[in-house]
């Protein structure tokens, strides 16, 4: 029961959405529409596409989405595939006390992963891409984009809008030095603790609720830009094959109790409220009964 009510109390919070001292900056249709192919902008993001295995043997179920993104995006990227040897050297290199102090005792390898990437846009920039993502188009002309929408911006960052958490980090672009990401980097220690469920641990530790949480207290100015991907123009960038291979059980649990969280919580009040009056009236009929009792026995003595 305890349990329950921690996930739900959770699921509430997430859903409030923490509001923002700003206005979301989002990238919308119509942006990419009217910038995805202007000439002569300043360009400040590296043309580089990052992406993360354990080894370089890659599940033959990933080809066709790793091939889609190799084909569409050739000209203008260099790819670059990271092993789960070179994430740990990489942020051993780059981050020490991170790397002593949190990296090397996460309890699931999906937490070096998530945090891998942060350290990753911070020191190098570019795009960072789950390999269950396939590519429709180029991407150089959502770069483009990004960048004409503020040109004199040196840090720039785009998350994807996420409806479940608030955003998604499964594809990141970005600048190198993005003050977000060194936000981000100095807090892992923080929020690196057991939160109960597997599921949730991973969320919260490093994964998108814990990017999530960074990117609404992160005070963004003019020179540092952070902006929201909508849902539906990520969605026709991108084509999904199967991933997701670190859910679990609690997952379905979690997904479950968020799509359902309203009716949950009001059959959660109605059922408390219930036990409530009937706690109260046992309580008023055991309070009329004792002094009864005391009035009877003080009848008795009289007599």
């Amino acid at each position: 029961m305890c349990l329950f009510i921690f996930i739900l109390i959770v699921i509430l919070i997430i859903s409030l959405r923490f509001q923002r001292s700003i206005d979301v900056k989002y990238l919308t249709k119509d942006d990419l529409i009217k910038y995805g192919n202007v000439n002569g902008s300043r360009k400040r993001i590296p043309r580089l596409i990052h992406q993360t295995y354990e080894t370089l043997n890659i599940p033959p179920i990933w080809n066709k989405s790793i091939q889609s993104i190799l084909e569409t995006n050739s000209k203008d990227f260099q790819y670059i595939q990271w092993t789960h040897k070179q994430m740990k050297f990489f942020v051993k290199k780059h981050e020490p006390k991170f790397y002593h102090q949190t990296y090397v005792h996460y309890k699931y390898e999906m937490q070096r992963i998530d945090s891998f990437r942060y350290v990753l846009m911070y020191h190098l920039g570019g795009i960072y891409l789950d390999m269950d993502n396939g590519c429709n188009y180029p991407l150089e002309s959502l770069l483009t984009t990004i960048e004409t929408l503020n040109p004199n911006s040196t840090f720039l960052v785009l998350f994807p809008q996420e409806d479940t958490f608030g955003i998604q980090t499964d594809f990141i672009v970005s600048t190198a030095k993005h003050p977000i990401f060194r936000q981000f980097i100095s807090n892992l220690h923080s929020f690196n603790h057991y939160y109960i469920l597997h599921h949730l641990t991973i969320l919260l530790s490093a994964g998108p609720l814990f990017a999530t949480f960074q990117e609404r207290f992160f005070r963004q100015t003019n020179e540092e830009i952070v902006r929201i991907l909508q849902n539906q123009v990520y969605k026709s960038i991108f084509w999904k094959t199967n991933g997701g291979s670190w859910f679990g059980r609690d997952t379905l649990i979690i997904l479950f109790l968020y799509y359902n969280r309203f009716t949950i919580f009001k059959y959660f009040l109605i059922i408390f409220l219930v036990f409530l009056i009937l706690f109260k009236r046992r309580q008023i009929k055991f309070s009329f009964y004792f002094f009864q009792r005391i009035f009877l026995q003080w009848q008795n003595k009289i007599r």
